[in-house]
């Protein structure tokens, strides 16, 4: 483990405060450099990206395809799904994916510290939360070693973000274990859209500067290729009592290569290069340097063999060295899935496939706790299979849909899983979709929650198996007008099998029950046609209970109940001023955590940009306006440290396409 002295943070902290000023001073040379090129001719030489805000019938007709697989329209799927276009990540204002994930209904988003994020869907938020499956371009970025997302090393550049797709509840039948209360995936560009160059520049009071670089070019006849290069360095967070550790760097890169083989054919080869360091702070006298550094490479082929029918291969592999919570891990993780997608006579359209992953790893206790805390064996091999298949089917074409799946998946950390999927869709008319669902997934233990022993002998984890969710959801979306539209899903979820906590704390069992139930909201209106406002809100309620058979505290029952809101809401208003200058304001509540004694909250986010012309943007942007500082989430255990508080910050960006 390594440790700094306060007097080497405050150094540190110091270099990065100098650090804020450099980009500043960049962006205002940039700015008298760049507003003087003609407008016309490069709007006329395409050199920038066309910006655009969708209407209402517009949005319902995004075509996603996390919820089954192939793609679909929004308005048609049976599915609670909710999607962030990169426009809307742009007039939001945000500078990482979880601040995004603000805006988007039954989502719970708390900010630990300054480096460190708690993201999860219907519950059980905290900073390990364990119950929601990310993935970026469909490669799953949720962490084995402990159950979660290190959000704080899971980065992309925003500006090459196509959307974001937000399923709400369990997708277990197709995106497998760990799928269990929701599923993220974040969908970036083809290369052949992110052509000519981009640099970007932004600093501010807290986020003190973010440098990002991309060149995207043609490399031969159907063929498109970019690279990027991204760099962050923020500052810490407020605590009262001891200064916190909590300031990270960032710097990572990677490319795209795109290639239309043919009409029928396509072939995608990326990767990605990173290397995070991140301060964390477990008590007032102990600090830590936290290296999060890894690498991946992902190649997927995709051929039509006919219409409505047609194959997709997918290959990738992800590296990993982590070193955090007493433990290092190196990991290495092979993944190959093939999809089949076939239209069988007018009604039926099925898509099947199979998986395996496999994954090796070396976990090692820090300096100090070995022989008192370890991860037995140190090095594992593991193994998952899934097979899987769904079939949607027309009952009335064009009016009633029903969509019938399972998955078969067989894991190393938990009994094998049959994993069904059942949903029933109604369009009365081509505005107007009732929909409705119940399915089931699990969530398999994780690497420290299945080894980690105590003085060599003592594993907790040895009877503990896989968590276990049945969702029940009715939905209604409806496209009012061009200009006014809403989503609604009511849900219940009934848990069995979660994770206890017995024999003082000795042993984990699967000895907890309880349910879930709540109500989620999404509106979108446009007054005019230069002003939209969007609207989210949440209702969320728990009930846990142990079995007969546990001896564990009760109190931690309410615990896990209070670490996610009962209420919390979202107003975002989007409005131009002129053709060239946007104003955006975004307003958010978020109900009292009491198992964090952390009392409800209402902020404000607001934002300028003006376009100076097509090749070159600047923004101004304040975040958190209405509290100097505030916490949101802390952590939901000693082991995870120190938690500080969000403060409010102002930063400027520079924008320049070429």
């Amino acid at each position: 483990m390594k440790h700094n002295t306060a007097g080497s943070h405050n150094a540190r902290t110091a270099q990065r405060s100098a650090w804020t000023r450099r980009p500043l001073r960049a962006a205002g040379t940039l700015l008298l450099l760049f507003t003087l090129p003609d407008m016309a001719s490069a709007a006329a030489s395409g050199s920038i990206e066309a910006l655009k805000r969708m209407n209402v019938e517009e949005l319902m007709n995004v075509e996603v395809y996390s919820a089954s697989r192939f793609m679909e329209p929004v308005q048609a799927s049976p599915n609670a799904i909710f999607v962030l276009t990169g426009e809307d990540l742009r007039r939001a204002h945000v500078t990482s994916i979880p601040e995004a994930l603000r805006l988007v209904p039954g989502v719970q988003v708390g900010r630990v510290d300054a480096n460190k994020w708690a993201v999860s869907m219907r519950g059980f938020n905290s900073r390990e939360a364990n119950k929601l499956l990310v993935l970026l371009d469909g490669r799953s970025i949720y962490d084995p070693l402990f159950s979660g997302t290190l959000w704080e090393s899971q980065d992309v550049v925003l500006e090459d973000v196509e959307r974001i797709e937000v399923i709400r509840g369990p997708g277990g039948t197709l995106w497998g274990a760990n799928a269990f209360n929701g599923i993220i995936n974040i969908i970036t560009k083809n290369a052949a859209d992110t052509q000519g160059g981009l640099v970007a520049l932004s600093g501010g009071d807290r986020e003190n500067y973010t440098a990002v670089a991309r060149h995207g070019w043609e490399t031969g006849e159907r063929q498109h290729a970019r690279v990027y290069v991204k760099a962050w360095n923020r500052d810490t967070g407020y605590s009262a009592d001891v200064p916190a550790y909590d300031a990270s760097d960032m710097v990572r890169g990677g490319f795209r290569w795109d290639w239309g083989i043919s009409d029928a054919s396509q072939l995608r080869v990326s990767g990605d290069l990173y290397r995070a360091e991140t301060g964390i702070r477990e008590d007032p006298g102990l600090v830590q340097d936290v290296l999060h550094k890894g690498r991946n490479l992902m190649v997927r082929w995709n051929h039509a063999l006919s219409a409505g029918n047609s194959l997709q291969l997918q290959l990738y592999h992800d590296h990993v060295d982590f070193g955090s919570l007493g433990f290092d891990q190196t990991r290495n993780s092979y993944d190959l899935e093939l999809q089949h997608s076939l239209q069988l006579g007018e009604r039926n359209f099925v898509v099947w496939g199979g998986g395996l992953r496999l994954m090796r790893d070396s976990t090692r206790s820090q300096a100090g706790l070995s022989g008192l805390v370890d991860v037995l064996p140190p090095r594992r091999k593991d193994e998952v299979v899934n097979v899987f298949a769904q079939d949607t089917f027309s009952l009335l074409p064009g009016k009633l849909n029903l969509v019938a799946g399972l998955k078969y998946e067989s894991t190393d950390y938990a009994d094998s899983e049959w994993l069904p999927n059942l949903r029933l869709a109604f369009t009365p008319t081509m505005n107007q979709t009732w929909w409705m669902g119940a399915s089931e997934a699990t969530r398999v233990p994780s690497r420290l929650e299945s080894d980690l022993t105590f003085f060599t002998t003592i594993r907790p984890g040895a009877l503990f198996g896989a968590e276990q969710v049945r969702a029940y959801e009715l939905g209604q979306r409806l496209v009012v007008s061009s200009s006014f539209g809403y989503d609604v899903t009511l849900f219940y979820n009934d848990y069995d099998d979660l994770l206890t906590a017995e024999a003082g704390g000795t042993q984990f069992q699967n000895l907890m029950h309880g349910d879930s139930y709540g109500a989620e909201v999404a509106l979108r209106w446009e007054p005019t046609d230069n002003w939209r406002l969007d609207a989210a809100y949440t209702w969320l309620r728990m009930d846990l209970g142990l079995d007969a058979a546990s001896v564990s505290n009760p109190g931690q029952l309410a615990f896990l109940e209070g670490l996610s809101p009962r209420h919390q809401g979202s107003l975002h208003s989007l409005y131009d001023l002129t053709a060239n200058l946007e104003f955006d304001v975004t307003l958010r509540y978020v109900g009292a955590l009491p198992s964090l004694d952390i009392p409800d909250y209402t902020e404000l986010d607001v934002g300028f940009t003006w376009r100076a012309t097509p090749r070159l943007d600047f923004s101004v942007a304040g975040r958190n306006l209405l509290h100097a500082h505030h916490p949101e989430q802390d952590f939901a255990s000693s082991a995870s440290g120190m938690p500080s508080e969000t403060q409010r910050s102002v930063y400027a960006r520079l924008a320049w396409r070429y």
